[in-house]
C-alpha cells in the first residue's frame, strides 16, 4: 500500500478512516501515529484523541490484537504507542505528521499563557482541512486580543490562520448560565488540551446545562397554559 504523503489532506484523512473502519480507530491512530515513538496512558491518550475513555480502552484492545499497536507494560498503568515494526509504519507516519508542526509551535505559545489552552473545532474533531482555520480556546486573564497577539507568529510561520478565543472562568460561567449556545458547543465538543484542563466549575455548569434546558438569552421561554 502507498499513500502519497502531499496529497490534499482531506482526501488522505476519509481514505484512512475508511481503511481503519471509521472515525474513533482513525483518531487513536492519528494520536499515536503523528509523533513517532511517543508512548501514552491511556488518560492522556484518550483527550488527545477526542475520545472517551472506555471507548479508546476497547479499541486500543483491538488495535494490540491486530499488531498495528504495541502495549507497553508499565507501573502502575501501561502506555499505548504505534508499533514501528508495522509495514505500514513509515508511510502512516509520514501522513499523520504532517500537521505535527503546527500543533507543536502552538503547544510552545500555549505553555506561555496563563490558564488552560485547548484546540477545538475542525481540528480537534479530526475534520480539517489544509487550510481550514485552528480554533483555539483560551481560559485565563488573557483577552481575546492578547491571545491573537501570541499566536500571530505561529499563524505566519505555517500560512494557517489561527482563531483564538479568550474568555475567564466567570465569564464562560456567567455565559453557560445564560444559555450561550456558541460556548456549550465549544466546551461540549472535542478539545485537544494543550495547557490544563476545563476548571472544574466550568465542567459542573455545562453538564447542568445538558440536563436542562436553558433559554438562550434574549429570547423568552415558551409559555403554557
Amino acid at each position: 500500500m502507498h499513500i502519497d504523503p502531499m496529497a490534499s489532506r482531506a482526501p488522505l484523512d476519509c481514505a484512512l478512516k475508511e481503511l481503519f473502519g471509521g472515525e474513533l480507530r482513525y483518531r487513536i491512530l492519528r494520536a499515536l501515529f503523528e509523533e513517532a515513538g511517543r508512548a501514552l496512558h491511556l488518560r492522556g491518550l484518550a483527550p488527545a484523541a477526542a475520545v472517551d475513555a472506555g471507548n479508546a480502552h476497547r479499541m486500543l484492545k483491538k488495535l494490540v490484537e491486530l499488531g498495528v499497536v504495541e502495549q507497553l507494560v508499565e507501573l502502575p498503568y501501561p502506555k499505548y504507542r504505534a508499533r514501528q515494526d508495522n509495514p505500514f509504519y513509515p508511510e502512516l507516519a509520514r501522513v499523520f505528521s504532517r500537521g505535527r508542526g503546527l500543533l507543536e509551535a502552538i503547544r510552545e505559545v500555549a505553555q506561555r499563557l496563563e490558564g488552560t489552552v485547548a484546540i477545538y473545532g475542525s481540528v480537534a474533531s479530526g475534520e480539517d482541512r489544509p487550510q481550514s482555520d485552528v480554533d483555539v480556546l483560551v481560559i485565563g486573564p488573557a483577552s481575546t486580543i492578547m491571545a491573537q497577539a501570541a499566536f500571530k507568529p505561529v499563524a505566519r510561520a505555517h500560512n494557517r490562520k489561527i482563531n483564538a478565543n479568550a474568555a475567564t472562568e466567570e465569564d464562560l460561567i456567567s455565559q453557560l448560565e445564560a444559555g450561550s449556545a456558541f460556548w456549550r458547543d465549544v466546551l461540549s465538543g472535542p478539545l485537544i488540551e494543550l495547557k490544563g484542563n476545563i476548571p472544574d466549575e466550568v465542567a459542573r455548569r455545562l453538564r447542568e446545562g445538558g440536563q436542562r434546558r436553558i433559554p438562550a438569552k434574549g429570547r423568552r421561554p415558551a409559555r403554557h397554559p
